[in-house]
């Protein structure tokens, strides 16, 4: 009996990968790659994962057009969505960050014989099919977001309708040693239509005459900005905290929180952001927990160019409550002003180190 061979492939991941940093690229390709796991709904079996693909299967069953057509929907728009809240949330400059949404999905559906191999404990697919689905990768479908059934998968779908935001196009391929492949396509650029929008972060907290700490770093401005953000590198000019907990598989974005561990106490943060206009990249982090004589506090980072160095200002904006904040405002003031004078010389320190 045949079975689905089932390839969503990531379209753009080539370029984005050879022209982009490693290490935030890494992030945002395992981010996508586990959205398309998380979206299985066929009953798919996960083969294994191709770089920028995934293969799947349905050994000895081959569902539907209709079926599989939904299965790419979900799929794309799940993908999208990601990509679209990872847009709006984005603190990051680098780029790959900048140029994530530019990434999209194709898919390839073939169905055939699938025979299977054991290699140590593990039974990986194997046998001609599969090879042919593999080559479909490489077609002459007009775009990069698309589904393609090859009408050997289509050979014995009768009655089926495709939905009304696709028009099916029919095409041909030769391969070496392989010619008269046919296959039928449909674009899946309409669903973009359908991609659900991303609600407006909420405009982060900032105050009246916050505590002002300014200094110049003799490096450029991006490279100062990814160092604040960057949570690995925290620690190296972050003296105080004697460990940073954060989720390692995330980059840096609002919503992201991390934890400064200290002697005796620990201080969770939530990343925001502000507008202060074009000319700053600004970086923010909201106590979650803040002393009990304060309301709300948030430290900005706030980066401007100047010449080929870069002038950094930290703000600290926090409300007091009532009575005892009052009468203590005048330490915090002074005792927030030293600290982040100290961080500021610390990070000025590390950076104008690096080559």
């Amino acid at each position: 009996m045949p079975s689905l061979i089932f390839i969503p492939d990531i379209s753009g991941f080539t370029r984005f990968v050879n022209q982009t940093e490693v290490s935030h690229g890494q992030h945002i390709i395992a981010e996508l790659l586990e959205i398309l796991i998380d979206s299985n709904e066929l009953g798919l079996t996960l083969s294994e994962i191709e770089g920028d693909a995934v293969l799947f299967y349905k050994y000895q069953s081959v569902p539907g057009p209709e079926a599989v057509i939904k299965q790419a929907e979900k799929m794309f728009l799940n993908f999208h969505a990601h990509l679209k809240k990872y847009e709006s949330q984005r603190i990051c400059q680098c780029g790959a960050c900048k140029t994530a949404f530019n990434l999209t999905l194709k898919i390839i559906t073939h169905a055939g014989a699938l025979d299977f191999m054991k290699i140590k404990d593990k039974k990986k697919p194997y046998g001609s099919d599969l090879i042919l689905a593999h080559r479909l990768l490489k077609n002459n479908v007009v775009g990069k977001e698309y589904l393609l059934l090859s009408d050997q998968y289509l050979a014995n779908q009768k009655d089926w309708q495709h939905p009304e935001w696709a028009e099916l196009e029919k095409g041909r391929i030769d391969y070496p040693n392989l010619e008269g492949i046919t296959y039928q396509s449909l674009s899946l650029t309409p669903l973009h239509q359908s991609v659900p929008e991303i609600p407006i972060q909420p405009s982060a907290f900032t105050k009246q005459h916050p505590v002002v700490t300014k200094l110049h770093i003799s490096k450029p401005r991006d490279e100062v900005f990814e160092t604040v953000i960057d949570f690995e590198k925290r620690m190296y000019w972050n003296k105080v905290a004697k460990k940073i907990e954060f989720n390692e598989k995330q980059v840096n974005q609002v919503g992201a929180k991390h934890v400064c561990v200290f002697d005796g106490s620990t201080i969770s943060f939530e990343t925001v952001t502000k507008d202060f206009g074009s000319d700053f990249l600004v970086y923010g982090e909201r106590v979650l927990e803040p002393p009990k004589i304060i309301k709300e506090m948030v430290l900005y980072f706030i980066l401007a160019e100047n010449g080929n160095g870069t002038n950094v200002q930290v703000e600290a904006h926090y409300e007091l409550k009532p009575v005892i904040g009052f009468i203590m405002d005048p330490f915090i003031r002074r005792t927030l002003g030293k600290q982040n004078k100290k961080a500021l010389q610390a990070l000025k320190s590390w950076c104008e180190e690096q080559p």
